[in-house]
């Protein structure tokens, strides 16, 4: 989105995968110095990721920095303390039908939901518990927030997600050719940013969004002041402000360095 006349940054919201993470899939020492730096100038930092809490919240552990993080691609946002602040289901209906499609094009998938994670394939989803027990409680008062499907043949993946994009009401991405993201129709990353600038009493002039994939989309289309990573997909530079250095290179870290300093 075009830029509009800059105000004081009072809040960077970043995607994880592929933008603030390095090849590593880990926060980079360098990159934490600084999102601290941004703290300590009374800058807000925020994720905004399509991971859960769960292990959104390990990553920063690890790098030693704690911030409020959007969730499940704009299904739920949580404080720095990872308490709920806002939350988006997928009605009960639609998560029954979305899974039972994609059990029968035989992809494996990850249910995210307010008892836990369950996983059909819990190799690859180390943090849930198996799908079986899922299934056991579906009829009881459980919440979906996010599905993730996801198969190591991409043209499944595509075809399964062409027939999902016909249904309403349901918001569909992803953040590589192999995974679909499937949420409620209001759970975007960029509704989501609007309702905690709102929470925070931020104007849209005062957020600087960063990312890289589809499921960042919405926060460009949202907010003027975006930067894609040079990595990032073609929509994403095309919509952003600016085009950044690579998530390999410290891009984010640089790129809050120049605001700090009053460089943008």
């Amino acid at each position: 989105m075009a830029g509009s006349e800059r105000k004081a940054v009072k809040l960077l919201v970043s995607d994880l995968d592929g933008t603030l993470l390095n090849e590593k899939s880990k926060i980079s020492r360098e990159t934490a110095e600084t999102v601290r730096k941004a703290q300590n100038a009374g800058i807000r930092f925020a994720a905004a990721t399509g991971r859960s809490w769960s292990t959104a919240c390990e990553i920063f552990q690890n790098a030693g920095i704690f911030v409020p993080c959007i969730l499940l691609n704009g299904a739920e946002f949580r404080n720095q303390a990872g308490d709920v602040i806002f939350q988006e289901a997928i009605t009960a209906a639609a998560a029954r039908e979305v899974i039972e499609m994609i059990r029968k094009r035989s992809l494996d998938l990850e249910v995210i939901t307010d008892k836990g994670e369950f996983s059909t394939n819990t190799q690859k989803c180390q943090k849930a518990l198996e799908f079986s027990e899922f299934e056991r409680r579906k009829d009881a008062d459980i919440k979906v927030f996010k599905i993730f499907a996801f198969s190591k043949t991409p043209e499944e993946v595509k075809n399964c997600k062409k027939e999902l994009m016909l249904w309403t009401k349901l918001s569909v991405t992803s953040s590589a050719e192999w995974n679909i993201e499937i949420t409620s129709e209001k759970a975007q990353k960029g509704r989501m940013l609007e309702k905690v600038m709102e929470f925070y009493q931020i104007s849209k002039e005062e957020v600087v969004v960063f990312g890289d994939g589809c499921n960042d989309e919405s926060m460009f289309r949202m907010f003027p002041h975006s930067c894609a990573m040079k990595n990032a997909e073609p929509l994403i530079c095309e919509l952003a402000e600016k085009v950044i250095d690579s998530n390999r290179n410290h891009g984010v870290a640089k790129e809050i360095n120049k605001i700090i300093q009053g460089g943008v």
